[in-house]
């Protein structure tokens, strides 16, 4: 990066972002940060499970709320410590056109001038408390910014927290199935990676099946993270269909420490 001023700026917003993390059980705090062509720029922050093969990493974070709002122009990724092994290999098969590590804890594109703007702005505001259908409509609207191309099964979903803000979240593949984030957990991480904490509504949509619900794996995710919330599905011309969080899972678990599983 030319200006070193820039990056140093750049440096302090991701960590920053760090501690936002959800890191229960590692400790460790972790943040991306993705810079735009046009300077804009959003971070994606760790959430872990008490399953651990959940864990939402860092750059997923990242790279699922930018594209939940139509942003993949990246030209940039920096990290809040020097980047690993599995971070290398994920932004050589997921970032394109290809980036080159420049510094230990920053990729960027050779040559280019970069320009530092505004943060994304990744959440909006209801001015008071919605009706069911207004959130579904939202999730439906959502589903547009899905990135199918293994399923071509468009899912939309937004997560609204007890202040009225709200996040989306689109599912986003990848040709390695292990890396696709389904549409709920997207909302979420672009809900915590913002700041948006205590979630007590997710209106999910799938255009394409008015029978669908949320995966094993978003339904343990919630549980984690906001085991208090109530989950809206589409229904299509139907009512919207209500279920809480804690009620989606039977026998869910959670790490209460590194030693025991609770029930």
């Amino acid at each position: 990066m030319k200006n070193s001023w820039d990056i140093d700026t750049l440096r302090h917003y991701v960590q920053e972002a760090s501690l936002r993390s959800f890191t229960p059980y590692s400790g460790l705090p972790r943040a991306a940060l993705v810079l735009m062509s046009d300077g804009a720029w959003a971070c994606g922050v760790r959430i872990e499970n008490a399953s651990y093969s959940l864990v939402i990493p860092a750059l997923s974070s990242a790279l699922v709320s930018t594209a939940s709002i139509g942003r993949k122009d990246i030209v940039a990724i920096l990290f809040s410590g020097p980047v690993k092994q599995e971070e290398k290999i994920a932004i050589l098969q997921t970032v394109t056109p290809s980036l080159d590590q420049l510094d230990k804890d920053f990729f960027g594109t050779p040559g280019c001038t970069y320009r530092i703007g505004n943060q994304l702005t990744m959440g909006k505001h209801f001015s008071k408390p919605i009706d069911p259908n207004t959130g579904i409509r939202i999730a439906r609207h959502a589903a547009e910014y899905a990135d199918i191309p293994e399923s071509n099964f468009p899912v939309g979903a937004i997560a609204v927290t007890d202040k009225l803000q709200y996040f989306q979240g689109a599912n986003i593949e990848h040709p390695d199935w292990t890396r696709i984030l389904c549409a709920e957990r997207a909302a979420i991480a672009t809900a915590m990676s913002a700041g948006g904490s205590n979630i007590r509504n997710i209106y999910v949509s799938c255009p394409k099946s008015t029978a669908a619900s949320p995966c094993g794996a978003c339904r343990q995710v919630l549980y984690e993270v906001a085991p208090k919330s109530t989950v809206w599905f589409d229904r299509g011309n139907q009512a919207p269909r209500r279920f809480r969080t804690k009620d989606l899972l039977p026998e869910a678990f959670r790490l209460t420490n590194h030693h025991r599983i609770s029930s």
